[in-house]
């Protein structure tokens, strides 16, 4: 591994993640663990996000506290809680290069997502259907963003709103998707030093999202990080067949 390398892509994928949750509903906060996946294991790249992403589900909760209305979020959390259960039997299970193929192929269904919107956003069901893919996404790949705003977005919930909704929900997946990494036995001391040193890169892209959603439009800010997925998504797929 390229330790240079490793620290560009684990800074800029960081920094967009935290960008994401607080001025974008997380929607594009699947970039960090495919850019981390180009030099390192899916695994490890998931199990360096983690502790990362608690952090900056607290500061976002914290800065969108007055906009939460709990009773908003109670079906897609109960059908979140049945999607990561599924996935923590898949951890345990895949390949490395399973793994590595399906976050391929969801870098690059993710870098089109919003195009689909006015097909399924609104399907009979939607909150436990999203809700249970997000779960799966977000456990296997920290990748529960999308889906779920495809959700939010066919709700049409005002922008306030649905970033308190977001926080609340991903907050509350993180917490929870402690116990199948815990199982697979995904800590190391090693990206738990990285998580400490990338701390406050997480904390200063919560607060760049924050300001930034007061002035940057979100289909500026969204185009970049399609981009990053889709080329990420390429990448990654190559690497397993070459492997």
């Amino acid at each position: 591994m390229d330790i240079y390398v490793f620290w560009l892509l684990a800074i800029v994928g960081v920094i967009l993640t935290g960008i994401s949750k607080s001025g974008f509903a997380g929607g594009a906060g699947v970039v960090a663990v495919p850019l981390l996946s180009l030099v390192i294991p899916v695994q490890q790249a998931v199990a360096l996000m983690l502790p990362l992403l608690l952090i900056m589900d607290a500061r976002t909760v914290g800065l969108y506290r007055k906009s939460v209305n709990l009773n908003d979020i109670k079906a897609i959390s109960l059908a979140a809680l049945c999607g990561i259960a599924l996935a923590g039997t898949l951890m345990q299970t895949l390949s490395a290069v399973s793994l590595q193929i399906i976050l391929a192929l969801f870098c690059i269904l993710f870098a089109f997502w919003h195009n689909i919107i006015p097909l399924i956003g609104k399907l009979p069901g939607a909150a436990y259907v999203w809700g249970c893919v997000s779960g799966i996404s977000s456990t296997l790949l920290h990748a529960g963003g999308p889906p779920i705003n495809i959700y939010f977005i066919a709700k049409q919930i005002p922008k306030a709103q649905w970033l308190a909704q977001a926080a609340v929900f991903f907050a509350f997946m993180n917490v929870i998707k402690l116990v199948p990494y815990t199982l697979s036995g995904l800590w190391s001391r090693s990206s738990l030093l990285y998580d400490l040193l990338l701390l406050p890169v997480a904390l200063l892209g919560v607060q760049a999202g924050y300001k930034i959603q007061k002035h940057l439009s979100e289909k500026q800010f969204m185009t970049v990080c399609r981009v990053l997925l889709a080329c990420s998504g390429l990448g990654l797929l190559i690497k397993s067949f070459i492997h």
